[in-house]
This record gives C-alpha cells, sequence and structure tokens, in this order.
C-alpha cells in the first residue's frame, strides 16, 4: 500500500513542504505551502531557527486532516558538494567512498573524515574508456542529523534526502517515460544559480553548474546547450525562478525545443490548493518537492 507523503525542498532562505495524498495508483496534491527557511540561521540542533521553522511546519500539517506517513527532502544543490571524479571501472564501492573522502579533505582539511554523507552516481562512459565518471554528491553530516532531530520532534521520521535535481530527474523519468530515451537536458533555476544535467538514452552523461545573474545570462546559457553535439531533442526547465515571463523568454531564444516540467501530469490538485494558490503558482516551483514525495518506496 502506497504512503501518504510529506514533501520538503529547503534552500537556504527557502522552505517548501507539499503532501501527496495516495490511494491506490490515485494520487493528489493535498496541501502546498511556502515560507522563509530559518532552519539553518544558526549552528546546533535546539535553537530558534529550528523552533521557527517547526511551527511553520507544524501549521502547514495541522492545514489539513490528510496524515503523513514517510517524509522525504530535496535539498537545494547550494547546501551540497558536487564533484566528478574518474574511477576505473573495476573500482568497489569502498574504495570509491575512500577516494571520495580524501578528495573531501583536500577541499575542506578543517572538518573531521566523516564529516560528510557521499553518494555517487555513474555518469554514461565513452566507447572505450576503462574508466568511469562518477559525479559524487556530498552533504554535511551535521545538516542530516538536525533535519532528522527536527522532524522527530513532529514525530515524523526522515525518510530520504536528496538533492532538488535529482528528485527532478526522478520526476522527468516518471512523468516522461516517452521521452527519456531520448537526448535531453533538464535545467534548474535557482537564485542565481543554473544547474544542468544532459541525458542521453536514459544516462546522465554530465551534470555542471553556473552561477547566473541576470535573464540574459540564463539565456545565453540555454542556448549554448542548442547548440551541443550530437544535438538535443528537447530541454526541461524546472525551478523557483521558472516565472511564465522567464519561461516565453526561454522557449523563444532556444534553438530547440523547451518545456517546462509538469510535476501535476499525472497527479490531480485539490481544489483547495487551487484555491489558495496566488496567480504566480507555477507548476516548475514544486518539482523537487513533489519528486521527492513520489519517489518509489
Amino acid at each position: 500500500m502506497k504512503k501518504n507523503a510529506l514533501g520538503l525542498y529547503l534552500s537556504e532562505t527557502t522552505a517548501q513542504a507539499i503532501i501527496i495524498e495516495r490511494a491506490g495508483h490515485h494520487s493528489v496534491l493535498a496541501a502546498a505551502g511556502e515560507w522563509e527557511n530559518t532552519l539553518f540561521d544558526y549552528a546546533g540542533d535546539d535553537t530558534p531557527g529550528m523552533d521557527a521553522f517547526l511551527d511553520q511546519l507544524d501549521k502547514f500539517l495541522s492545514s489539513t486532516s490528510v496524515k503523513v506517513q514517510r517524509s522525504g527532502v530535496a535539498l537545494d544543490t547550494s547546501l551540497l558538494f558536487f564533484n566528478t571524479i574518474p574511477f576505473e571501472a573495476t573500482a568497489t564501492h569502498e574504495q570509491m567512498q575512500q577516494h571520495i573522502r580524501w578528495e573531501l579533505g583536500e577541499y575542506f582539511p578543517g572538518l573531521p573524515q566523516n564529516a560528510f554523507i557521499s553518494d555517487t552516481h555513474t555518469l554514461a562512459r565513452h566507447n572505450g574508456s576503462q574508466f568511469d565518471n562518477i559525479l559524487a554528491v556530498s552533504v554535511r553530516r551535521d545538516l542530516i542529523n538536525k533535519l532528522r532531530h527536527g522532524l522527530g520532534k513532529l514525530q515524523l521520521q526522515l525518510d530520504i534526502v536528496d538533492s532538488d535535481h535529482f528528485s527532478a530527474d526522478g520526476l522527468l523519468r516518471m512523468n516522461y517515460p516517452e521521452a527519456i530515451n531520448k537526448s535531453l537536458a533538464l535545467v534548474g533555476l535557482k537564485g542565481e544559480r543554473l544547474d544542468a544535467s544532459i541525458l542521453r538514452s536514459s544516462e546522465v552523461e554530465s551534470f555542471a553548474y553556473y552561477s547566473v545573474h541576470s535573464s540574459d545570462a540564463i539565456l545565453e546559457k540555454i542556448g549554448s546547450l542548442g547548440r551541443i553535439s550530437p544535438p538535443l531533442n528537447t530541454i526541461y526547465v524546472y525551478g523557483p525562478e521558472v516565472t511564465r515571463e522567464l519561461f516565453v523568454e526561454i522557449r523563444d531564444f532556444s534553438a530547440i525545443p523547451v518545456e517546462e516540467l509538469d510535476p501535476f501530469r499525472h497527479i490531480d490538485v485539490a481544489v483547495e490548493v487551487r484555491q489558495e494558490s496566488n496567480p504566480e503558482f507555477t507548476p516548475a516551483r514544486y518539482v523537487a518537492s513533489i519528486g521527492i514525495a513520489l519517489r518509489p518506496e
């Protein structure tokens, strides 16, 4: 039996929460909310910032009669550390983790060796290469402990944590099965950061992020994606910066088709959510939180 799920998206400044109600194969967005994130304002677990965050989350959970049975958090990529490392194809998981710990020690020499939790994604291998490019994604262990501690105060269990970009990747695969075997770009627009991954035949070929300080910079970077070789079929965009106006600009500027990644493609939205939403309610804003909530159990 599928469980009702709480999906949280957290950046340094924003907290977004959604609840997905599950009934067999039917899913409904039962509640959606967003507020200023104070969780990371102070070091440590029991802080005024934690109290303010939990007060907002408790109010959100109390706004609906749907009871949450599992919880997932999608962390903004700005809270994580990414590094692409070539490994021999025969490298074991432990060998990879050991090398990743060494790399982190070089970047963060003042922190203990176990300060991070790391996950890996194997990028598509080039023909004839004996090496795999491994994308290492690392998060501070104390940040995860803070999340577990806070959610525990509301009798919630932290079941899954991922980056917002790979939550979006999972949603893309789930909602667009007809497209995933083509050549695609997945682009996240968050603040002054642009995340981009290239997928070919369902495999992630590359991941990179860029600083973008204007809509012109966004258009320039997305335009460059339309010129890569072999060419892409479609660019999918998501994130809190994807307003209707910016999407139209991107679509008109790009040499290849651009689509707004739609998290509501296979779920219904409760009438109450539509009525409470402001005029700027855009699907692309909720991709990460819905993606983590819909992650298979």
